[in-house]
Formats: structure tokens, C-alpha cells, sequence
């Protein structure tokens, strides 16, 4: 298969270039993942949306980027890891809690904990939580709202981790100094079935 372009303001149609532009205006540049995006209007428009509403939710810039990192380094997404420690870095988001997200570990903060725990069960039962587990949630200070806005940010993440993934999409300049690699997981091997 040929790889696929990454696209920029120059060679596409509208309304991908309007979204596009409007991407550089806010980052101040267009990150690949948009630009290999841009191959599908739907799938860009529907990215770009989806990427706006999360802005517009009642977390931090710290939760969000917390919800980000969280799913990506689950998924192994190590473009959106990248991408989302230079964006944590950008809006001065604890350095610590980041490294924490990038290992996978616990954050010493509870209420942060809380959340990064939630969005990781959230994320690997497919949403089958307990009700132990929102209470836990609930409890931690996070209210039913952004229980639906976890979810949200985990739709983003998803996304663009599953389209990095099958893709491999270079890492922009930007994101360079945040390269990160997931750890190994030994793939299980199919037996053939005995005759």
C-alpha cells in the first residue's frame, strides 16, 4: 500500500483547507496526524470537532491533557504521547504528573489518580464499569457531567490512536523532544490446530 499524504492547506479542496487553517491559526502549525486526516473531509471535520468539543469541557488543561495521555500510552500511541507531552509542556501542565502518564504509573495526587484510574477502566471494559467505580469516581470530586466528558476524551484519543497506529505517522518537529516508545508486550502465538 502507498503510504499515505500528509496533506496541507495548499492541496486540498475546501472545506478540509478551512479546517486545516483553521488548525494552524490555533497551534500554530498542523500537526501530521491532521494532514493525514485530511485524505478524509468526514474523518478530519469529524476529528476537528470532536477535538473542539473536549476543549469546551469543564476539565483543566491538566485533566485533559491527564485523559489524553492516559489512553495514548494504553493504546501504545506513541505519535498522540508525544503530541500530548508537548502540549502538556505548552500549557505548563505539571512535569511530573506527565512523566507519571508517559510511564504509566500512579499520580500522587488523589483527585488526579482518580480520574486517571477511571479513564483507564473506562477505556479497557469498554465502558462496562462498576458502579463501585463511578462512586469512587464521584467521590473524588468529579461530578456525573464529566463522567460523559471522560468518555468524550477517550472518543478523541481512540481516534487518532487508532489512525496513528495503523498509519504510523512521522512525528512533527514540534513533538520531536517528546518521542516516546511503548513498552514490549510479547504478541501471544497462534497454534496451528492439530490435525
Amino acid at each position: 500500500m502507498k503510504p499515505l499524504m500528509i496533506h496541507t492547506v495548499h492541496d486540498c479542496a475546501e472545506p478540509v483547507a478551512s479546517t486545516l487553517r483553521a488548525t494552524q491559526s490555533s497551534l500554530g502549525f498542523i500537526p501530521n496526524l491532521f494532514g493525514v486526516l485530511a485524505e478524509s473531509a468526514p474523518a478530519l471535520a469529524a476529528f476537528a470537532a470532536l477535538n473542539n468539543q473536549f476543549a469546551r469541557t469543564s476539565f483543566s488543561p491538566t485533566e485533559r491533557e491527564l485523559i489524553a495521555l492516559t489512553v495514548s500510552a494504553d493504546n501504545h500511541c506513541s505519535y498522540c504521547v508525544a503530541g500530548h507531552s508537548a502540549f502538556a509542556a505548552m500549557q505548563a501542565v505539571d512535569e511530573g504528573v506527565v512523566q507519571a502518564l508517559r510511564d504509566g504509573q500512579p499520580i500522587p495526587d488523589p483527585r488526579l489518580e482518580s480520574l486517571r484510574r477511571f479513564t483507564l477502566s473506562l477505556l479497557r471494559s469498554r465502558g462496562m464499569v462498576s458502579s463501585t467505580e463511578i462512586k469512587q469516581f464521584l467521590n473524588a470530586g468529579y461530578t456525573q457531567q464529566q463522567l460523559l466528558e471522560v468518555i468524550l476524551g477517550i472518543t478523541v484519543k481512540v481516534m487518532s490512536n487508532l489512525t496513528n497506529n495503523a498509519i504510523r505517522i512521522p512525528l512533527d518537529e514540534v513533538f520531536a523532544p517528546y518521542a516516546w516508545q511503548a513498552p514490549r508486550i510479547p504478541m501471544p502465538t497462534i497454534q496451528p490446530k492439530a490435525a
